[in-house]
Order: structure tokens, then sequence, then C-alpha cells
């Protein structure tokens, strides 16, 4: 040991020589390694958090205290570009990805333009317009839509919960003498507002602005494995997946089938 170093700069010099060494493209192989094998293994199983599951590996893989490096940016190339070798040298397992990627964008389509929000009135307008024929048949006036508002934590919660089929119908074709919970409505959009403003219609006063955290189609947690066909399905996909705004507009007890009016 030379007594002209200090013990800081001997650290810094082997730092130094460490990152520009092969060291940590080894380190970071090895990480990439451990995370795509967990993701074939896992074989996408769950659709919904898997890009946190790619950055608690990829935050896995990095040496430790790399935030205190200077070439933190070197090792961000590193991992970009290894990413990119791995992705593309993948057989069957690419597969997936990419079949992922094909659901997740015919599910953000709407027509060719994703909006960065919707409002309640539009989900709600074409789930009825999607559903007049069977309402007419079954002599439905108004689907089941049942709306709560919740504060929690400091934050506004709204869950909003509908069925193609009334209430009234339900009991009148002996399902329960109890009706139905809100559970037990095929689908839910749950959300939590961000904001409020001021509203375009003279018969409310503010509207408030969601991000949709959660949503139910058909009893079943919205994925990318689902079947997304009506207009309705795709706002509701979108909402979820293309994190756009859902604006509650308006009282959704004041829409019905139109088939009585």
């Amino acid at each position: 040991m030379s007594n002209d170093k200090t013990l800081q700069q001997l650290l810094t010099d082997r730092i130094a020589n460490y990152t520009a060494s092969e060291r940590p493209v080894e380190l970071i192989d090895a990480g990439i390694d451990k995370m795509f094998k967990e993701l074939v293994d896992n074989t996408f199983r769950s659709y919904g958090d898997y890009a946190d599951k790619i950055k608690e590996a990829l935050k896995a893989a990095l040496p430790a205290n790399v935030s205190d490096f200077v070439q933190l940016e070197r090792y961000n190339a590193l991992i970009a570009n290894s990413l990119k070798e791995r992705w593309a040298s993948l057989g069957v397992e690419s597969s997936l990805v990419e079949n992922a990627n094909k659901a997740i964008d015919e599910i953000l389509t709407d027509g060719g333009v994703l909006k960065a929000e919707y409002t309640l009135s539009e989900v709600l307008e074409a789930f009825i317009d999607s559903h007049k024929e069977n309402a007419a048949e079954n002599h439905w006036e108004s689907p089941e839509i049942r709306m709560e508002e919740i504060e929690q934590y400091g934050s506004k919660y709204i869950h909003l919960y509908f069925d193609p089929e009334p209430e009234s119908s339900y009991k009148y074709s002996g399902y329960s003498r109890t009706g139905r919970s809100e559970y037990q409505l095929k689908h839910a959009i749950h959300m939590r507002v961000e904001s409020e403003r001021k509203s375009d219609s003279s018969w409310r006063n503010d509207d408030q602005v969601c991000e949709v955290y959660s949503a139910r189609l058909d009893e079943k947690k919205i994925g990318v494995a689902m079947t997304i066909r009506t207009k309705w399905e795709k706002i509701i996909a979108a909402l979820y997946f293309g994190n756009s705004k859902l604006v509650i507009d308006c009282d959704p007890q004041d829409f019905s089938y139109g088939l009585y009016d």
C-alpha cells in the first residue's frame, strides 16, 4: 500500500477500476438471467404486476450502492443494452411478451385513438347501447347501477357497480328474495378521485376526475388475456391499462334503456 494515498483515494481508484472492468456486466447479466427465468417460469401468470417484477429484478441485479457512483449512467446503458440483447435472443419466451403487447395494443385501441380522459356518461351510454337489444327482449327499463363514495386515509374513492339486468327483474325471476349485493353485480370500476373541476352542466357544480385502479368485467378482474370487443369494454380497458382518467360528469341513476320513453 502506498503511503502517498489515503484510504478514500484508494477506494475511489478501486471503484473506478471495478466499474471499468467486465465484472459489472457479469453481475447485470446474472440479474437479467434470473429475472427472465422467473418471468418465463410464471408464464406471465400475473399480467397486472409483471412490470413491477421486472423493476424489482433489475434493482436486485444492480451492485450495492450503485446510486452513489459517478458511473451510474454507464450502468444504465449496460442494463439497457443487455436487456435488448436478451430480449432479442429469446425464442419461445419472446412470443409471450409479443402476445401480451398485442393484447394490450388491441385493448387500448378505441377507434385508433387513446384519449387522455373519458366521461362516465360515455361509459354508461356505450354500456346501454351494447345491451339495448337484450333489454328489449327482457323488458328491462334500465340497468342496475350503484355508486358508492367513501373517504379513506385522506383520499376520496368512488366504487361503481353495474349490471345490465335491473334489480326488479332479478327478484321477479326468483333468483333471490333479498336481491344482489354490490359484489354480485357483473361489472365494477374502482377509482380514486384526483381532483375536481367546474362542470359543463348547469345541474352539477363540479365534476370529479378519477384514476381507475381496479375494474371487474363479467365478474372477473380485468386482464390482458380477456377478450375485449364492445366499445364500453374498450373504454374501461383504456382507463385501467392506458392510465386515462374517468370524469364523473353525471348521475348514473339518470340512465335508462329508453325503451318506454
